[in-house]
C-alpha cells in the first residue's frame, strides 16, 4: 500500500516551498522591474545581468546556494533556504522582465502628472507601478509556476561533489521511490503530483488569468474568489502601512537605511562564505578546462538551436491545430500547463528505458530534457497569449475566399503570431 501519510506530508512542503518562492519571486520582480524602468542607471547595469542569470540552469546555482544557505546556516533552516532560493530561480526572470516592459510602456505623462502632485515613492509605487504590471505579473505567473514545479525535484535533493542533500517533498519522495524500486509510491506520487498541479492552475492561475486578462481557460472561481479577497486585503494593509511609513519619516530615510543594511548583509556573506570556502585554484584543471571550452560551447550552442527550431515547428503546429478547432483550445492549454509542469525525474522511468537501450540512448534523452527547457515558454506565448491575436475577421475571410491551409498558414497564422513567437 502506498504511504498516503508520507505522501500528503511531501506534497504540503513542496506546495509551501513553491508558494513561497512565488511570493519572493513576485517581490523580487516588482522591485526590481520598476526600478530598472524608472532608472537608466539601473536599467543599464541590472538588465544585461539579469539577462545572463535568466538563461543559467538551476544546476549553475547550486553552489551558490550550497555556500550562501546550507553552510552559513547549518541544519534544515539552511537547506529550505537553499531550496526556495532555487526554485525562486526558476520562477523570477521572466516576472521581472514582464514588469519592466509592463512600467517602461507607461505614457511618461502618467509620470509628470505624479511628480506634478507630488506623489511620494510608495504612492507611486502601489498606484502606478504595482496596477500597471499586473497583468503581466498574472501572465507570466502561468508560466514561471510551471517552470517551479518543473525544477522542484531538483530544489529539494541538492549536491554539490560528494555531499548531497534531500528535503521531504514530493520531488524527493518520488525519486526514492523510483531508487528502491517502489512501483506503488512512485505512482501514487506521480498521481499526487499532478492532482496538485491541476488544482493549482483550475482553481488559482485559470481564474485568475481568466479575469485578468479575459483568457479562456479551463478552471473554477469557487476557491480564487477567496484568494483574490484575502490578497486583496492584505496588499491594502501594505499600501496603508507603506503610505504611513512614508509620512512620517523623512524621504531619505527608508531608502538609504534600506540600501545600508542590504549592502552591509550581502558584503557579509559574501567575505564569510569566501572565507568558510577557500581552497587553492588548481591552475593546470584550469587550464585544461579553457583549451576545450571552444569546441564544448559549438557542441552545446548547436544542441540549442536544433532544440529552438524543433520547438518552434511543434508550437506552431498545436497552435494551428487548435486554432482551427477550437473546442480543443482549452484542453489544449490544460494540457500544456500540466506537460510543462512535471518535474524531470517524474520523465526518468519514462526515459531510462531509451537511455540505457542503445548507444545514442542517453543523447536522445538529453534532446528531450533541453526540449522540455525551451518549448514551454513559446508554447505558453503561442497557445495561451498569441492565439488571442489572430484577428477573426481575417480567418472568416480566408474561408470566404477559400484559401488552402497552407497559404492562410503561412501568410497570415503565423505573421499574427510573430510578436509572441519572438518573445517566446
Amino acid at each position: 500500500m502506498p504511504e498516503w501519510a508520507a505522501l500528503l506530508e511531501s506534497s504540503a512542503l513542496s506546495l509551501a516551498r513553491m508558494i513561497v518562492a512565488y511570493i519572493v519571486s513576485v517581490i523580487l520582480a516588482v522591485m526590481l522591474g520598476s526600478w530598472m524602468a524608472r532608472s537608466r542607471t539601473v536599467e543599464r547595469v541590472l538588465l544585461p545581468i539579469l539577462d545572463i542569470l535568466q538563461s543559467i540552469p538551476i544546476l549553475g546555482f547550486f553552489p551558490a546556494a550550497l555556500l550562501l544557505f546550507a553552510r552559513l546556516l547549518p541544519g534544515a533552516a539552511g537547506l529550505e533556504l537553499a531550496a526556495i532560493f532555487l526554485i525562486t530561480t526558476s520562477l523570477v526572470w521572466n516576472m521581472i522582465f514582464g514588469v519592466y516592459t509592463s512600467i517602461k510602456a507607461l505614457d511618461p505623462s502618467l509620470f509628470e502628472m505624479a511628480r506634478v502632485y507630488r506623489l511620494g515613492s510608495a504612492a507611486r509605487f502601489f498606484y502606478v507601478y504595482v496596477p500597471a504590471c499586473r497583468a503581466s505579473l498574472v501572465a507570466n505567473s502561468l508560466v514561471s509556476w510551471a517552470g517551479g514545479w518543473f525544477f522542484l525535484t531538483s530544489a529539494e535533493v541538492l549536491s554539490l561533489g560528494e555531499a548531497e542533500y534531500r528535503l521531504k517533498g514530493i520531488g524527493s519522495f518520488i525519486l526514492e521511490s523510483f531508487s528502491r524500486g517502489d512501483q506503488e509510491n512512485l505512482y501514487a506520487g506521480i498521481v499526487m503530483l499532478v492532482t496538485v498541479i491541476l488544482a493549482t492552475y483550475a482553481l488559482v492561475w485559470n481564474p485568475a488569468a481568466a479575469a485578468t486578462l479575459n483568457l479562456p481557460l479551463l478552471g473554477s472561481r469557487s476557491v480564487y474568489k477567496y484568494v483574490h479577497l484575502a490578497v486583496s486585503s492584505l496588499w491594502r494593509g501594505l499600501t496603508w502601512a507603506a503610505l504611513f511609513l512614508e509620512g512620517r519619516l523623512p524621504k531619505a530615510a527608508i531608502p538609504g537605511l534600506a540600501r545600508k543594511v542590504l549592502g552591509a548583509f550581502l558584503a557579509g556573506a559574501v567575505l564569510l562564505t569566501l572565507l568558510r570556502s577557500y581552497q587553492p585554484l588548481p591552475v593546470e584543471r584550469v587550464l585544461e578546462t579553457l583549451a576545450e571550452f571552444p569546441f564544448e560551447l559549438l557542441v552545446s550552442v548547436t544542441r540549442v538551436a536544433a532544440i529552438l527550431l524543433i520547438s518552434v515547428t511543434f508550437s506552431l503546429g498545436v497552435a494551428y491545430l487548435a486554432h482551427v478547432k477550437p473546442f480543443l483550445s482549452q484542453f489544449v492549454s490544460l494540457a500544456g500547463e500540466l506537460l510543462a509542469s512535471v518535474p524531470a525525474v517524474v520523465w526518468w522511468p519514462l526515459l531510462s528505458g531509451i537511455a540505457l537501450s542503445f548507444a545514442w540512448g542517453p543523447y536522445v534523452v538529453m534532446m528531450v530534457v533541453l526540449l522540455q527547457g525551451a518549448f514551454w515558454y513559446l508554447y505558453f506565448n503561442l497557445i495561451i497569449y498569441g492565439l488571442a491575436s489572430v484577428r477573426q475577421d481575417l480567418a472568416e475571410m480566408a474561408a470566404v475566399y477559400r484559401l488552402r491551409s497552407a497559404v492562410y498558414f503561412r501568410y497570415l497564422f503565423v505573421p499574427s503570431l510573430l510578436p509572441s513567437l519572438v518573445t517566446g
